[in-house]
């Protein structure tokens, strides 16, 4: 592994989960790794706080707040600045809209380098009026950021064209997972004992979907599916994973449906390599999505992947190649992809054959950490 001019690098992120949490822990490790010196501003769970610690990171407590609080935004602002002064980085690195706004403007004021990653598109789910006026502060604050990572084309082509930010100052870095995670392997007893916990056979169907549960994650258009489902197909289970504020509203409306037995809420859970390799079909129905880490995760595992047409999704999965993709919003059409999957065993095999292919081909977690680390030392100052 080629080793570099030793940077000091400011990685800022606002409290996340899911693949973007994921996303900035492997990124600061194989940072770490390359040599760069960095400083972690975040506010995860305590074991996340120390697994960065263990890997030789400085880890300062940093909580930016997710709507806007003028008083709380200014005062973490120039605290952000203290800490650039005081660490003398070389470089700051945003993660995120709220956390790029702040971290940007600590750095601008502190006369620090910035780049700023572009994981999702900008509040998708919000009114327009609010859209447009983000999408002017984004565009004000790119012309101070000496560079901006997005993590899908789709993500690049929303910057050039809503926030008028010049082409060549945008780079491409898609995700990528850890190479522990590309196995196909199933762990048997793991697998029958979740069959035992979900209280169905070894024939039946397991569908599942992991993913922050909000509005643009679209799950509620997955249980809309459902019924159309098992109106043709008794012998299949759903297996949502994953926490979030629109938990207890879908939990409602699966029972509104009449098919909380169909369904099953699992809420977060830690090894989701185990879950994704026990079941037998991943879905995906996002309204928004920067690229869909879940989706490269169920590929690596070998399974069929059904996913929404929409933002940086179909760069991972080519529609009736290594995967299925439909409509954002349609719940007919979703049911009608997770029918033809069930009751065609063979294609469901070709797609995790060619989708565990493809993840192992173009989203390597060094490929990933390379690219980044080489923008991050191109934008450095030294």
């Amino acid at each position: 592994m080629p080793r570099i001019k030793k940077i000091k690098v400011v990685e800022i992120i606002r409290q996340a989960c899911g693949g973007m949490k994921e996303h900035y822990v492997t990124l600061l490790k194989g940072l770490k790794e390359r040599g760069f010196d960095v400083l972690a501003l975040c506010n995860f769970s305590h074991p996340v706080m120390e697994e960065l610690r263990d890997a030789g990171m400085t880890v300062c407590p940093f909580n930016i707040p997710g709507e806007i609080q003028p008083y709380r935004d200014i005062k973490r602002t120039l605290d952000v600045f203290s800490v650039i002064k005081e660490y003398r980085a070389n470089l700051v690195h945003c993660h995120g809209f709220k956390a790029g706004v702040i971290g940007r403007l600590g750095a601008i004021f502190a006369g620090c380098p910035r780049v700023y990653t572009v994981h999702n598109f900008i509040l998708p789910m919000t009114l327009p009026v609010r859209r447009w006026m983000f999408g002017r502060l984004e565009h004000i604050l790119c012309r101070y950021t000496q560079g901006i990572i997005t993590v899908s084309h789709a993500l690049k082509e929303e910057l050039i064209q809503n926030c008028r930010i010049p082409d060549d100052k945008i780079h491409v870095v898609h995700n990528g997972i850890p190479a522990y995670k590309n196995i196909r392997a199933k762990d048997m007893d793991f697998v029958n004992d979740l069959r035992r916990r979900l209280n169905i056979g070894r024939h039946t169907t397991l569908v599942g979907t992991t993913a922050r549960l909000i509005p643009s994650k679209g799950i509620d258009y997955l249980l809309d599916a459902i019924p159309a489902v098992i109106e043709h197909i008794d012998d299949v289970h759903f297996l949502i994973m994953g926490n979030g504020p629109y938990k207890q509203e879908l939990i409602k409306k699966a029972a509104y449906l009449n098919i909380q037995n169909k369904v099953t809420f699992l809420g977060y859970v830690n090894n989701i390599h185990n879950y994704l390799n026990a079941i037998d079909i991943f879905v995906l129905p996002s309204l928004s999505e920067g690229l869909g880490i879940s989706i490269i995760e169920a590929m690596a595992a070998g399974k069929p992947v059904i996913a929404a047409r929409t933002g940086g999704i179909p760069e991972i999965v080519n529609h009736d190649d290594n995967g299925y993709l439909v409509t954002p919003g349609d719940a007919g059409e979703l049911a009608l992809a997770i029918m033809y999957l069930i009751a065609n065993p063979q294609v469901r095999e070709d797609y995790g054959r060619r989708g565990c292919r493809d993840v192992r081909e173009r989203f390597s977690v060094d490929k990933m950490l390379n690219l980044t680390a080489d923008i991050l030392q191109r934008y450095a100052q030294r």
